[in-house]
């Protein structure tokens, strides 16, 4: 079950990365924040995530889009 943070991640996500968003959190926290499963997700894990979103988010969307992505993620509070 999604925690309200992880619920509010992936609406923003959907936005950016459409249908393939939930995979792309999914892959981003087990393979690069120590297995962590998105569902866990705490606000004290917000950089590191962001850090991957620009990342892995650049390759797939662009480097300026997952900026604007990685901001938007890292301003939920």
């Amino acid at each position: 079950m999604m925690s309200e943070l992880s619920d509010r991640i992936l609406t923003i996500s959907l936005v950016y990365l459409g249908p393939a968003a939930k995979m792309f959190l999914e892959r981003q926290t087990l393979a690069h924040m120590d297995k962590l499963k998105f569902e866990d997700i705490t606000p004290s894990h917000l950089p590191e995530l962001v850090k991957w979103i620009n990342i892995s988010g650049g390759l797939l969307i662009g480097a300026e889009k997952a900026k604007e992505f990685g901001e938007k993620i890292r301003s939920i509070s």
